[in-house]
């Protein structure tokens, strides 16, 4: 029998402890449910404002985090629950895993910056006018595309061009996290 000290999880920071936590929630409910493998390179595009990433499938679940409208994120996998509600088990840009009702997205596709800042263009070229810049993390919903460029949208109705080295779609291989900051040494 398993007691509950030996599911405890010893004494981790923050962020890599909720990791583990859901590590260990995700794999007994992948056990004990009927998940549906999700079709490879499936991505859906957060279309909900209050829409909440939890640590498992239902409103009775921890919220994460909350994406920003148009956030994108690749689907792992898909969870019918006891009253045939669908959820989704996804991942967003940083690697991040959570649980998120089919009603907050939708099949469409999504970006969000990746690199410091991004220049979206009045134009897809490298000599167009800058309409504004877009910070790391800004989220846009994709309306066309090329093989450099997306023609983007962002919550304000604001349009124009990304390059497409400066965003993530969850098509495209994801950000690397940076490493973590060195622990103090308790010195000053």
């Amino acid at each position: 029998m398993i007691s509950r000290k030996m599911l405890a999880v010893p004494a981790l920071p923050g962020s890599f402890r909720k990791r583990v936590c859901f590590a260990i929630v995700f794999v007994v409910v992948l056990a004990l449910s009927p998940i549906s493998a999700y079709a490879e390179g499936e991505t859906v595009m957060v279309n909900h404002p209050e829409a909440k990433i939890r640590n498992g499938p239902a409103t009775s679940y921890i919220v994460l985090w909350k994406p920003r409208l148009y956030t994108p994120l690749e689907v792992l996998a898909k969870f019918t629950d006891e009253s045939k509600q669908l959820w989704y088990i996804v991942r967003d840009v940083e690697g991040d895993v959570g649980w998120i009702h089919y009603s907050t997205v939708e099949k469409k596709v999504g970006a969000i910056v990746t690199s410091k800042t991004t220049n979206v263009m009045k134009e897809p070229k490298g000599n167009s006018q800058v309409l504004f810049q877009a910070p790391k993390n800004y989220t846009f919903k994709v309306v066309q595309s090329n093989s450099k460029w997306y023609k983007v949208e962002d919550p304000d109705g604001d349009k124009g061009w990304v390059s497409n080295p400066d965003v993530w779609t969850g098509r495209t291989p994801q950000v690397k996290k940076s490493a973590p900051e060195p622990a103090s040494s308790g010195k000053k």
